[in-house]
């Protein structure tokens, strides 16, 4: 079943006659359940792509549906919300919240009692085996640590899809090894998980893999 359908998206930047073409005529699908890898060299159009994927951005041209519903610029903060969660190459943890802190943050403005907030950090913690770091600030992680907290902050709220950009860019490969069987793991359980990735290895162990190149797709 169709999850996500892109139709010919292309996304140009800066003001007539000083436009750059991001993106060239995109038209995708992804189905529930899938794992899909987004490769391209660098400035190719891969986080491009990512953003209007995850309603951080909108595209210039083309239609984009989710679950068989065309996105609405007005819809994009609440669909963002409800159906994301992201996982960024540097973490973007707060430097000044702890761990649980920075954990508990998407679920800000949920209904969820401050009780049920709590045990929803402490279920994540467990799962990523965080449970000792807690209390702890960021720059008392290694690279590990943080990126599965960044884990921990974009699953909470248990959304739908997953979108990671690069998120194993700065780590070492037996770091990395580690956080995608993370993502595997995630996808076993039901997750769709799109990650934008340079490394080969990474991508090949994705369901699916789409290579882009000068914004357009290539075989």
């Amino acid at each position: 079943m169709e999850f996500l359908k892109l139709n010919n998206i292309s996304k140009d930047y800066g003001k007539k006659g000083l436009q750059v073409c991001a993106l060239k005529n995109i038209s995708i699908s992804v189905n529930k359940g899938d794992f899909i890898a987004i490769m391209g060299t660098s400035g190719s159009g891969k986080s491009t792509l990512l953003n209007i994927l995850g309603c951080l951005d909108t595209q210039t041209k083309g239609e984009y549906f989710i679950n068989g519903e065309e996105t609405n610029k007005n819809d994009l903060a609440p669909l963002r919300n409800k159906m994301f969660g992201f996982v960024f190459q540097h973490f973007a943890l707060i430097e000044d919240y702890t761990v649980e802190e920075n954990i508990v943050v998407p679920l800000e403005y949920s209904k969820l009692s401050r009780k049920q907030k709590k045990q929803k950090v402490i279920k994540y913690l467990e799962i990523l085996g965080l449970e000792t770091k807690a209390k702890c600030f960021p720059k008392e992680l290694s690279g590990g640590q943080s990126q599965r907290v960044a884990i921990a902050r974009a699953i909470i709220n248990d959304p739908e899809i997953i979108l990671a950009d690069e998120p194993t860019g700065a780590l070492d490969s037996k770091t990395s090894e580690n956080i995608i069987n993370i993502f595997k793991k995630l996808n076993k359980a039901g997750k769709t998980i799109i990650l934008v990735t340079h490394d080969k290895k990474i991508a090949d162990q994705c369901n699916k893999i789409i290579f882009i190149e000068d914004g357009e797709l290539r075989e």
